[in-house]
């Protein structure tokens, strides 16, 4: 017999199932929690229970699995700036527990990106990256100045803004890819450059 944690986990599971699934149709600004009640099947009361309210509900699941982001970045940065692991064709321990994380909450993710998501959700993850890499290239150059070629506000983003990209290709997508190969892809965006990516030779004109 379930004891009531488990119970009470599982309405709180079915509750954002039921927002996630209302909201491939649906702006998050415009669901509403008898949205959310009639398609998880509960009442008003129940809900509330759980939730403060709808913001309440999309603030604690976005905080949840911000918190957790952030972890990862605090604990598996060490490694991030290290070459070895891009000529062995192996992904930054970073980079792969992200894209595990992502992969556990796809359809979070998705949501919370598109254009019926969160428009704060994308901003907060960037500013989650971008401490998290000036405080490495800090650790490891002893400054976070980045090439003198590129200014550093545009350096940073362009970094942030392709791992980001290439989560949310993956999960709007349906091509098969495996989180291992997401992440390898993600190495190899921070390496290579973009006339590489194209094919093109350094000896062409």
């Amino acid at each position: 017999m379930a004891s009531q944690k488990e119970r009470q986990e599982k309405t709180e599971t079915n509750i954002i199932q039921a927002l996630l699934e209302v909201g491939q149709t649906k702006p998050l600004a415009q669901i509403s929690v008898s949205d959310i009640t009639r398609v998880s099947h509960i009442n008003r009361g129940t809900f509330y229970l759980h939730f403060l309210d709808k913001n309440d509900l999309v603030n604690q699941v976005t905080k949840g699995f911000i918190e957790q982001v952030q972890m990862i970045l605090r604990t598996e940065m060490s490694e991030s700036m290290d070459y070895r692991y891009f000529s062995e064709d192996k992904p930054y321990p970073v980079i792969k527990n992200l894209v595990d994380l992502v992969a556990e909450n796809k359809e979070l993710v998705r949501f919370m990106l598109g254009i019926n998501g969160d428009p704060e959700f994308y901003p907060t993850i960037t500013a989650e990256l971008k401490t998290a890499i000036l405080n490495d290239l800090k650790r490891v150059k002893g400054n976070q100045d980045f090439t003198s070629s590129i200014p550093n506000e545009y350096a940073i983003r362009l970094i942030t803004s392709m791992i980001l990209t290439i989560i949310k290709t993956w999960i709007d997508g349906d091509d098969g890819l495996t989180k291992e190969a997401v992440s390898k892809i993600i190495m190899k965006g921070l390496y290579l450059s973009p006339y590489q990516m194209l094919g093109i030779g350094k000896s062409r004109k």
